[in-house]
C-alpha cells in the first residue's frame, strides 16, 4: 500500500512539472467550464462503467504511465473508490496552483468520509483540456 501511495504522490508530482504553466489571467471563462465539463464527463463514465471513456479524459502522461484502459480501471477501482463511487459529488471552483490549472471535487467516498479531489489539468494543442492527475486529500469532518 506505502509502494502504491508513494506512485500516486510521484504520479502528482511529475504532473505539476509537465502541465501547462498559466497564469489566472490567462484561464478564461470558457477555459473554466470546459475543465469542469471533462472532470464531470469522467465522473460519469466511472459511474457508468465505462472506463474506455473514462480513459479518454486522461491526458497523454497518464495514458503513458497506465498504458492501457485495464490497467487504468484497476488502478481507480483500487486506490480511487472516492471518484469511482461517490456518495456525493460537489465542484468547487478552478484555480491556478503552481501556474497550474486544478478542479476542486468535493466527495463523500462509499464509506461516508469527505474527500477532497484535487484535479491537475493540462491544455492540448487543440485547446482542448485533459486531466494529467488527480490527488486525494481526506478531510477532517466527521463521516456522515
Amino acid at each position: 500500500m506505502l509502494k502504491i501511495k508513494t506512485f500516486i504522490y510521484l504520479l502528482v508530482f511529475l504532473s505539476f512539472s509537465t502541465v501547462s504553466l498559466v497564469s489566472a489571467e490567462t484561464l478564461s471563462d470558457l477555459d473554466k467550464s470546459k475543465i469542469k465539463s471533462v472532470v464531470e464527463k469522467q465522473l460519469q463514465a466511472f459511474a457508468e462503467d465505462d472506463f474506455e471513456e473514462a480513459y479518454f479524459y486522461a491526458a497523454p502522461l497518464i495514458k503513458q504511465i497506465f498504458s492501457s484502459v485495464e490497467v487504468f480501471k484497476n488502478m481507480v477501482t483500487t486506490q480511487y473508490q472516492a471518484v469511482y463511487r461517490p456518495k456525493k459529488i460537489d465542484f468547487g471552483d478552478v484555480k491556478i496552483i503552481r501556474g497550474a490549472p486544478t478542479l476542486s471535487v468535493f466527495l463523500v467516498d462509499p464509506d461516508g468520509n469527505f474527500v477532497t479531489a484535487i484535479y491537475l489539468m493540462q491544455q492540448q494543442s487543440d485547446l482542448s483540456w485533459l486531466i494529467s492527475g488527480c490527488y486525494l486529500k481526506t478531510s477532517d469532518f466527521e463521516q456522515i
